[in-house]
């Protein structure tokens, strides 16, 4: 997959829902869980609100704020038209000019931007049909790009967890762990971290940090999720604070055992509801099949990009059929009576042999002795 062939794909849905274009907006604030339709457009992320217009033809333009990022814009997206602004919504009604013919385009990104814009958007393109299915579907599959710098975020990922593993040690607080950490991930390449770290000795589930200071004993979750280059990668890891009792180590292993049993269901043509009901039958072994399903666990895992999330949750009502090209996490992140919630997962691409994991060293119990 390149981005040409994603945008021939987007081209041919438009030419088959008979719309001339689609147009994208994003309001610049960039989460784990949110998707970004200018990103899977036009491969920019932004620092303001954005918005794309792709026409049925593979024309492309782009409106950018803050106006003064529209050199960037131009290097990152050389041949795009780049048109800066000072309100993203003002842009693109000077871009159209009042050109545009009601129900011939399509919008994606409303659901996810904020209510006044969108309602701005709207009022701006009457009759204008909702399109998102058509960018996130043609981004179900990464392009050799995206694969390549979900490899170098998990590298950096692996790095970080590594480096908490250098300085965690009873008296240093939540706080300072994970500040040190987002600096960490920043000197490696990294944008961003979204990082959800806690310590405790029987943790209910992960959360941020706060100024709690590590005991002897306590269970440190790590979920470490940088972004290079506009692709996410995550693990998901735990470790112990002296040495770690014979039951944590044991229920610990299980958690592996089952994370295992989800990569292995992992193949082309698969629903990825499989690949939940794999790991939840591991668990349910060992009778756990409670604590499989909420309140304690609503997903396996999920898709990794703010260009998009798909092919979404691991999840049992997920039918999605997995392809050669996706990126997604599988983390069987469980809580268990005995030791409390437990970290446990690997970023995979999915190739034609199954899922491999973008990791060099799968998610072990850390024992800080």
């Amino acid at each position: 997959m390149t981005p040409a062939d994603r945008t021939a794909a987007i081209c041919r849905r438009l030419a088959e829902e008979g719309l001339d274009r689609i147009v994208a907006i994003h309001d610049g604030t960039h989460f784990i869980e949110t998707p970004n339709p200018v990103m899977v457009l036009s491969g920019f992320k932004s620092l303001g609100a954005v918005a794309a217009v792709l026409n049925r033809d593979g024309g492309l333009r782009l409106v950018v704020t803050p106006a003064w990022d529209v050199e960037r814009a131009k290097e990152a997206c050389p041949g795009v038209g780049v048109v800066p602004a000072g309100d993203v919504i003002d842009g693109l009604s000077s871009l159209f000019g009042g050109s545009l013919k009601a129900g011939t385009t399509g919008i994606a990104g409303t659901p996810f931007a904020p209510w006044r814009m969108t309602r701005r958007l709207e009022a701006l393109l009457p009759g204008a049909k909702p399109a998102d299915a058509i960018v996130f579907d043609a981004a179900k599959v990464k392009t050799a790009d995206e694969i390549a710098n979900a490899r170098e975020a998990a590298r950096i990922a692996e790095a970080n967890f590594a480096r908490l593993l250098q300085i965690a040690k009873p008296g240093v607080s939540e706080d300072q762990l994970a500040a040190e950490l987002r600096w960490h991930s920043r000197s490696l390449g990294a944008e961003d971290n979204f990082l959800m770290l806690c310590a405790g000795p029987h943790n209910r589930a992960v959360a941020p940090s706060n100024g709690r200071k590590l005991r002897e004993g306590d269970v440190i979750l790590a979920e470490i999720t940088p972004s290079y280059r506009g692709q996410l990668a995550q693990i998901c890891r735990t470790a112990v604070v002296g040495r770690a009792p014979a039951v944590l180590a044991e229920k610990y292993a299980l958690v592996v055992e089952a994370m295992h049993a989800g990569i292995r269901a992992a193949q082309p043509g698969v629903p990825m509801a499989e690949v939940c009901r794999a790991i939840n039958t591991v668990l349910e072994a060992q009778g756990y099949g409670e604590y499989c399903y909420p309140p304690y666990i609503r997903r396996r895992g999920h898709g990794l990009g703010f260009a998009s999330n798909e092919p979404g949750d691991v999840a049992l009502d997920n039918d999605t059929p997995l392809a050669p090209g996706m990126v997604f996490m599988i983390h069987p992140n469980q809580y268990l009576p005995e030791t409390g919630y437990l970290l446990c997962g690997e970023p995979v691409v999915l190739t034609e042999r199954g899922a491999e994991p973008l990791t060099r060293d799968y998610a072990a119990l850390a024992a800080l002795a």
